[in-house]
């Protein structure tokens, strides 16, 4: 339910749509944020917002979000990182002029 920002009426939305995010955040889930148009009903005032997020993940796992949630970030520790892989090149730069000379 989204009160009226002039009146403080609880309000319906009158049409909603679906946005989804091309790109995945950290965790490599993607924001589907739905939207919706409103018109008060007590003073007439009309607006668009947000009406709720689902986050799906690449397991499949899904989490809601409503209303005017505020993003908040993790910390380093919280966050499921992987070691990058790959070979580690060492240059011994005294080979090299050596080389040149």
């Amino acid at each position: 339910m989204v009160k009226c920002p002039k009146c403080g009426t609880d309000v319906q939305p009158t049409k909603t749509w679906q946005l989804v995010s091309p790109l995945p955040d950290v965790d490599g889930r993607i924001s589907i944020t739905v939207m919706g148009s409103f018109r008060c009903p007590s003073c007439g005032y009309s607006w668009r917002g947000k009406v709720s997020v689902m986050k799906v993940g690449p397991n499949g796992e899904v989490e809601f979000q409503t209303g005017k949630a505020r993003r908040r970030r993790r910390k380093k520790e919280e966050r499921k990182e992987e070691p990058r892989g790959g070979t580690i090149i060492e240059i011994d730069l005294s080979e090299i002029e050596e080389d040149e000379l």
